[in-house]
Formats: structure tokens, sequence, C-alpha cells
């Protein structure tokens, strides 16, 4: 399959609707040029990424977002575990 992309003058490119699907694209796409070929995959989610998600919890707990980012990845390291038993 290939796609051929238009760039803006402001350097912006739309994917089109048939390439973000094929490539599962929701939000976010991470693209690795070398020796002037384009890779493009997707980008993977790192706790930065989603940390709002864990302010209103944090903040009713009292406690930093990187405690409740820790607490989190303890508890679906835990469920991993159970369910990989």
């Amino acid at each position: 399959m290939e796609f051929i992309l238009k760039v803006s003058p402001k350097g912006q490119v739309i994917l089109p609707k048939k390439l973000r699907d094929h490539l599962k694209v929701k939000e976010l796409i991470s693209i690795m040029v070398k020796d002037s070929e384009g890779i493009v995959k997707k980008p993977e989610l790192s706790s930065e990424r989603i940390a709002g998600c864990f302010k209103e919890y944090a903040s009713a707990k009292k406690i930093s977002i990187d405690k409740a980012l820790e607490k989190a990845e303890e508890m679906v390291a835990h469920e991993t575990a159970r369910k990989n038993r």
C-alpha cells in the first residue's frame, strides 16, 4: 500500500483516513528518518504522557503524581501477574 501525502507551506501533513485506519493512529505517530528514508511507528506511551489523568487522584490522596503513577504501575503489575498464572 502506498500513499502520497501533500506537505503544506507550513510543513503540515494530513494523513488520509484510510492510512490512519491502516496504521491504527488515533492521536500520535512517531517517524524515524534514517538515510532519507522515513519509518512510521506508533509511539510508546510513557508515564509522563498519561500523568495528567492521575492529577485528580493524586490531589485527592494528597500524594505526588509520581507516587500515584508508581501505585498505578504496581497495581497493573500485580494484575498482570495474576492473569499470567
